[in-house]
């Protein structure tokens, strides 16, 4: 039986929004893709041109000539929130690009449009779709280095100031375990000629006796600071399995009838295109790409983040046709960026501190001073006026 097709809007056409353009238009099976919208005219113009879309530069247009059945939401996340309840408002299924919401009352506000419109949201959170990951997931679920004991990620990902990719992946090799007391330190530094960038270490104290630690830098994404090793260790009672961002050094280390014994990721190729991902453990763990004729993936052996888009995609597709839950959602979205705020206070205060959250972080109140500065609104209160 064919897939039902779901109309499609993308609203938010930069670097992110040209990301999950190229995915949505490799898959016309599952998604009309129909327009795109932004204030920039020219990136509207280069979408249309690319794929023969209609384009917008305003969210009411879109919503008022549009009959959609998803938008995806890519544009800078302070104004997550407000482009949810703009979808809600118009009954429209949502994925919204992490992290789900700057701070929490912007995601709250995103949370209550959601449930009040009966909208589906899935969270484009892509790190743990990857298939190295799942890889080394399926290791870790299958028992094959014991009982999971600790966690370490070295120079993780960390966007806004928060590490929510990091405490996302880190939840996802614990089966969803959650995390109780965070401790961090933080040191600022100027690098050379750049802006200033905040150092954080960090331990997490998850259920079942779990630990875990990760370091990052602010400046992650700059030039001085691009292209460092991103290696996830996972260790567990008889063995421990490495992640490494680009897979090259993945690999499952485990003790079989008293004997050590390394078993390095193998990538296999069916074209270019179709890969299977495996430990030739015993058993056998296999993972096969998914989405074999997706083209935005040229060499899946590394990052494979189109295949996360595309994994994301078909999450939301099937929740809406199938009426089942999305793989991770406003819940999963929610308490990651919350666990990173933690991690920013917990850095402040110098002290270990409850993961969960009780009043507006001094980060949050800044972050909601600046929206107000750069929109001349107030990032909750005048929700209706900004749409």
């Amino acid at each position: 039986m064919a897939a039902t097709r779901l109309r499609a809007a993308l609203i938010g056409a930069g670097r992110r929004g040209s990301q999950q353009a190229a995915t949505l238009s490799e898959l016309p099976e599952l998604f009309e893709f129909a327009a795109v919208c932004d204030p920039n005219s020219d990136a509207v113009r280069k979408a249309v041109e690319q794929y023969g879309l209609r384009g917008y530069t305003s969210v009411s247009e879109l919503f008022a000539n549009e009959k959609l059945d998803v938008v995806v939401i890519a544009t800078p996340p302070d104004v997550h929130h407000i482009g949810v309840k703009a979808a809600a408002n118009h009954g429209v299924n949502v994925l919204v690009e992490t992290p789900l919401g700057l701070t929490r009352a912007m995601m709250d506000a995103l949370a209550e449009a959601a449930e009040r419109g009966r909208i589906v949201v899935e969270v484009g959170e892509n790190y743990g779709r990857r298939p190295s990951e799942a890889l080394n997931r399926g290791a870790v679920a299958a028992g094959l280095i014991g009982k999971l004991l600790h966690m370490s990620v070295f120079n993780g990902a960390a966007n806004q100031e928060s590490a929510y990719h990091i405490v996302s992946l880190l939840r996802a090799y614990a089966g969803g375990a959650d995390v109780g007391e965070v401790q961090a330190i933080a040191r600022t530094s100027q690098a050379d000629g750049a802006a200033t960038e905040t150092w954080v270490e960090a331990v997490l104290s998850l259920e079942d006796g779990v630990s875990a630690t990760c370091n990052y830098v602010t400046s992650w994404t700059a030039p001085h600071r691009w292209g460092r090793p991103r290696i996830a260790s996972i260790e567990g009672t008889a063995g421990y399995v490495v992640s490494e961002e680009a897979g090259a050094r993945n690999r499952l280390h485990c003790v079989e009838n008293g004997e050590q014994k390394d078993y390095p990721m193998q990538v296999s190729d069916g074209d270019a295109i179709e890969t299977t991902f495996s430990y030739a453990a015993r058993p056998e763990l296999r993972v096969a790409n998914p989405f074999p004729t997706l083209r935005t993936d040229v060499d899946p052996r590394t990052v494979c983040d189109g295949i996360g888009r595309a994994a994301e995609l078909m999450s939301l597709h099937r929740a809406i046709t199938e009426n089942v839950p999305v793989e991770y959602g406003v819940a999963a979205g929610y308490r990651s960026q919350e666990i990173g705020l933690a991690i920013m206070e917990a850095a402040r205060l110098g002290h270990p501190i409850s993961s969960h959250l009780d009043d507006e972080t001094p980060w949050e109140r800044t972050e909601h001073e600046r929206f107000r500065a750069r929109y001349d609104a107030d990032p909750i209160a005048d929700v209706d006026k900004l749409m």
